[in-house]
């Protein structure tokens, strides 16, 4: 395969994945008699609980004697970022819930790359703070967090547009666009715990899969079996106490197309965590610097489509549909320079030194 044809197939497949990844909360739109939190614990229960052990069998070939051989306090440390992961997950479903797929994926994105950059360089890179390193990824979070300020302005002239065209004061659909912002930012904050269990919690589960036989490739398939079921243990058993105070699990008992949204969620749920890596490695060394802001980008792209043509911003008025294009155009930037940011270095030290 020629360079350009593996580049091709690497951004396809990342794009693929961004773009998939971006439209589960679309389902949560259009069941017949279940609820939300029927959907969401199917979604989470299946893609997160039973796929990833099916996924563990299959490309692990001694996966439950790597994870009996492996140190408890290293598997509590990956189940409790599962946790906090799961439990943003739960606020990123109610978020999708109040104020739609576009807002709600644009601001949890934009935070957990802003989260995801700023952590590990305070934690652990601390000496590169005051460096030119590290003010690029301080002034990439601050645009990353301008971008879902504008988002959540966007939320609230969506707001005052319903409410306005609303003698009720109450907004359509039972949508509650302030509410689901707040989540989002909430949510923002929980989700980068997934990527912290895989690179600052799993690091020995991977090196003992490799030790133990497993492929490179699929040696960390053995810590998302335990961050991603820890995760879904939050959402089923969040679901699971709705349900039973609405006293409503009978509507799961009986045969429905509701059971085909939730299987599809499900199903869709792993696509974007596979087509990334083997999109990105299809890429080369580019793959490292681009390949997490264009499926980031694509995702809120995809969103934002997803959400107008579902009619989201029907009846919103400009304002707020301008102010959500201008902050993805800002989130997206500024994932594209922390993901480029060992080309941007030499870039701006060059642009200094010619000043």
């Amino acid at each position: 395969m020629g360079l350009e044809t593996s580049l091709l197939l690497g951004l396809t497949l990342v794009s693929i994945g961004g773009f998939v990844d971006s439209s589960v909360g679309v389902f949560l739109k259009y069941p017949r008699r279940w609820k939300w939190e029927h959907l969401w614990l199917t979604y989470n229960l299946l893609g997160f609980g039973v796929f990833p052990w099916v996924v563990g069998f299959v490309a692990v070939s001694n996966l439950t004697g790597i994870l009996g051989a492996a140190e408890l306090l290293d598997v509590g440390r990956i189940f409790l970022f599962g946790l906090g992961w799961g439990l943003g997950a739960v606020l990123f479903g109610l978020s999708v819930k109040y104020a739609g797929v576009a807002l709600s994926y644009a601001i949890v994105m934009g935070l957990t790359s802003a989260i995801g950059a700023l952590v590990p360089l305070v934690l652990w890179h601390s000496e590169d703070v005051f460096t030119l390193r590290g003010g690029i990824v301080i002034g990439a979070v601050l645009v990353l967090v301008l971008g879902v300020i504008l988002c959540s302005w966007a939320g609230h002239f969506k707001e005052i547009a319903w409410s306005a065209a609303d003698n009720r004061g109450s907004s359509p659909i039972g949508q509650r666009p302030m509410l689901g912002v707040a989540l989002a930012i909430l949510s923002g904050i929980f989700s980068p715990m997934s990527a912290l269990g895989f690179n600052y919690g799993g690091e020995t589960i991977e090196l003992l899969a490799k030790n133990m036989g497993t492929p490179a490739l699929w040696a960390s398939v053995p810590v998302a079996v335990i961050l991603l079921n820890a995760g879904a243990a939050v959402n089923v058993a969040y679901c699971g106490v709705l349900i039973s105070r609405a006293g409503t699990w009978n509507l799961m008992q009986r045969p429905s197309t509701d059971h085909v949204l939730g299987l599809c969620m499900a199903l869709i749920a792993p696509v974007g965590l596979t087509l990334f890596p083997m999109g990105s490695s299809q890429m080369g060394d580019l793959g490292k610097i681009v390949g997490w802001p264009i499926m980031a980008s694509v995702g809120i792209l995809g969103a934002n489509s997803l959400g107008a043509l579902t009619g989201e911003w029907k009846g919103a008025g400009k304002r707020p549909v301008i102010l959500m294009m201008v902050a993805a155009a800002i989130l997206s930037a500024a994932m594209f320079a922390l993901g480029g940011l060992d080309e941007f270095v030499p870039f701006v030290r060059r642009f200094l030194g010619a000043s």
